[in-house]
C-alpha cells in the first residue's frame, strides 16, 4: 500500500528542467521574513530603478518600435512590387537584464531589430543609422559593423540602448512572432543567429522557471553580489550575465516552491559543490537538425574541444552553446572560493549571525596578494581611453592564461574593476598573483612582452588607437599607494589569510598576513 503511495506520488511531481527537484517545501515564516529583509537590502544598493525610469524605457522602446516599422515599410514599397500595399511588419525586441526584469536603475537596454529579408544589415547601418542620427534625441551614436556580432550603440533620452539586427527569411514579419521557433534560423547569416540568439536564450529562461518572481528577485541579489565580489565579467574569464540567470534559473527548478532568500542560498550550494566540468543546463539538448546543419555543428557538444572547457554552463536555445567558455583555471579556482564564502555567510545569516548586507559587501581585492601586475593605460582623449579600454579588457584573459602556463604560478587573478584614480583617460588593471611556495625568482617578462607585441599588432588594424601609451609592470602591495588612493586600497572587507602561530606579520592594512618567502622580480617597465 505504502510502495502503491509513493508511487503515485513520484509519477504526479511536476518535473522542471531535466531533474526532479530536490524538495518541495515550502517557505516557512523565516523564510518570508529573510525575503523581506532582502528585499530592502537590495533596493538600498540601487537594485530596483524609479517609476519615472521605467516609464521613459517605456517611451524610448515605443519610439524605436514605431521608427523601425515606419523604416522597414518604406524599404519594402521600394523593393517589393506591391510593396505599398502590405504591412512589412517588423519590430524592436529587448533581451537581457531588461527583458529578464532585473535591470537597475542607469542600466543599458539590450534590443534587437527583427527584420524581413528585403531590409538588409546594410540598410541598418546606412539609412537607419542616418535617420537616428538626425533625431535631437540621439547622441554618442557609435556603430561597429564589423564587430562578431554588429551593433549600433547610442543614447536617447539619456537612456542607453545596444541596438542589434537579424534579418529572418520571411516576407512579413507578424506581431506575435514566436521568436523561439528554431525554424526560424534557417536560411539566416550568421550575424543575424547570434544577434537573435540573446531574445532566444531570455524567453527560453523565463519559460523554464517555475515562479517568474522569485526568479528575478533571486537573480537580482545575486547579480549585485557577484558585482560587489568582481565576478561578474563574461569578457575577463569570469560568469557574465546570462551565466548567472541559467544557475539561478536551475536553482529555482531544482527548489520550485523556496523563497527568494532560501533561493539565494541554494545557488551558492548546489554550485559551490557541482561536480564540475559536468554541464549544467535547464532543458534536454536539442536533437539533431541536419535541416540546419552548419548551426547544429555549434551546440554544444558536437565538438572535441568542448571537452576542454572548465566549468559549462550551457544555454537553452537552439543552438545550445557554453556561456562560460572564457573560464580559466585561476578564475573558475575564485569563482568556486568566492561561491564557498557566500554560503558559509548565507548559512549565518539564517542562523541570525549576520545580516544580507554582509554578502553584499566589496570584498578587498587588494588584500588577498603581495605580488601584482599593474596594467596603466595613458591617452590622449576619453574616447580613445574608452575604445582602446574595451579592446584591452577583451583580451586580458589571454594574459591571465599565460600566466597560467608559468609553473611558478598558482593563481593569476584579473581584477575586473577599472580604476581611473587621476583622470578618465588614464586607466589601471590589476592582476593579483600567487606563486608557488619554493619559488624564489620569477621572470615574467617573456609572457608580458608577447602579449604587449600581439595587442600592437591587433590594434595597427583598428584605426583611432594611435595616440595610446600602455605600460605593463610588476608591483609588490607594499607600492600599491603609488598608483591608487589609500582610500581605494582600505575600501570593502579585508581578506584574511590562515596564518601560523609564529609565522605573521601586519601589513598595512591592519590585518594578520602569513609572510612569503623572499623573492625577486624580473619585470621592470623598460622590459615591459
Amino acid at each position: 500500500m505504502l510502495s502503491a503511495t509513493s508511487s503515485a506520488a513520484t509519477t504526479t511531481t511536476k518535473i522542471y528542467g531535466v531533474s526532479q527537484p530536490i524538495s518541495l517545501a515550502q517557505p516557512t515564516p523565516k523564510d518570508i521574513s529573510l525575503t523581506c529583509s532582502l528585499l530592502q537590502e537590495l533596493k538600498s544598493f540601487g537594485s530596483f530603478e524609479a517609476k519615472e525610469e521605467t516609464t521613459k524605457r517605456i517611451q524610448v522602446l515605443q519610439f524605436l518600435n514605431a521608427t523601425v516599422k515606419k523604416w522597414i515599410q518604406g524599404i519594402s514599397a521600394s523593393r517589393l512590387p506591391n510593396g505599398k500595399f502590405f504591412e512589412a511588419g517588423g519590430q524592436v525586441v529587448s533581451f537581457g537584464s531588461y527583458r529578464l526584469g532585473v535591470h537597475s536603475s542607469g542600466g543599458d537596454i539590450d534590443s534587437v531589430v527583427i527584420a524581413p529579408r528585403q531590409v538588409s544589415r546594410a540598410d541598418f547601418f546606412t539609412s537607419l543609422k542616418d535617420i537616428l542620427i538626425r533625431n535631437p534625441n540621439v547622441k554618442n551614436l557609435n556603430a561597429v559593423e564589423k564587430a562578431f556580432v554588429p551593433i549600433m550603440t547610442f543614447e536617447f533620452a539619456g537612456v542607453d540602448v545596444d541596438l542589434l539586427f537579424a534579418r529572418l527569411d520571411l516576407a512579413v514579419i507578424p506581431e506575435k512572432i514566436d521568436l523561439t521557433d528554431d525554424n526560424l534560423l534557417k536560411n539566416m547569416d550568421q550575424e543575424s543567429v547570434r544577434s537573435l540568439n540573446g531574445v532566444r536564450v531570455a524567453e527560453k529562461l523565463l519559460q523554464l522557471v517555475p515562479n517568474r518572481e522569485s526568479f528575478c528577485m533571486t537573480l537580482r541579489a545575486i547579480k549585485v553580489w557577484a558585482k560587489s565580489h568582481g565576478v561578474y565579467s563574461n569578457a575577463m574569464g569570469f560568469f557574465g550575465g546570462i551565466t548567472w540567470a541559467i544557475l539561478v534559473a536551475r536553482a529555482c527548478q531544482l527548489y520550485p516552491n523556496a523563497s527568494p532568500s532560501r533561493l539565494v542560498q541554494k545557488v551558492f550550494y548546489v554550485f559551490s559543490t557541482w561536480n564540475y566540468p559536468s554541464p549544467i543546463v535547464l532543458c534536454m539538448p536539442t536533437r539533431e537538425r541536419p535541416d540546419m546543419l552548419a548551426l547544429d555543428n555549434l551546440c554544444w557538444g558536437r565538438n572535441h574541444a568542448d571537452r576542454f572547457h572548465l566549468m559549462p554552463i550551457i544555454t537553452p536555445a537552439f543552438p545550445e552553446q557554453n556561456s562560460t567558455h572564457n573560464v580559466s583555471r585561476s578564475t573558475m579556482e575564485v569563482i568556486k572560493k568566492e561561491m564557498t564564502d557566500a554560503l558559509t555567510i548565507c548559512n549565518d545569516v539564517f542562523e541570525g549571525k549576520c545580516d544580507w548586507k554582509h554578502l553584499f559587501e566589496e570584498v578587498n581585492f587588494y588584500s588577498q596578494y603581495k605580488h601584482f601586475v599593474v596594467m596603466k593605460l595613458d591617452a590622449k582623449k576619453e574616447e580613445t581611453e574608452n575604445s582602446y579600454g574595451g579592446f584591452l579588457e577583451s583580451r586580458l584573459r589571454v594574459l591571465v592564461g599565460a600566466f597560467e602556463r608559468n609553473r611558478g604560478i598558482k593563481l593569476a587573478h584579473l581584477n575586473p574593476k577599472k580604476c581611473q584614480p587621476t583622470s578618465k583617460s588614464q586607466s589601471l588593471w590589476f592582476i593579483g598573483l600567487e606563486f608557488d611556495e619554493v619559488v624564489k625568482n620569477m621572470d615574467l617578462t617573456r609572457e608580458i612582452n608577447n602579449f604587449k607585441w600581439n595587442l600592437n599588432v591587433q590594434a595597427k588594424q583598428i584605426a583611432g588607437f594611435e595616440d595610446v601609451e600602455l605600460d605593463i609592470s610588476y608591483v609588490k602591495r607594499s607600492h600599491l599607494i603609488k598608483y591608487l588612493p589609500a582610500a581605494e586600497l582600505k575600501k570593502g572587507r579585508f581578506f584574511v589569510a590562515k596564518a601560523s602561530s609564529d609565522d605573521n606579520k601586519e601589513n598595512a592594512g591592519g590585518m594578520k598576513r602569513k609572510c612569503d618567502t623572499p623573492m625577486s622580480f624580473v619585470a621592470s617597465k623598460k622590459q615591459c
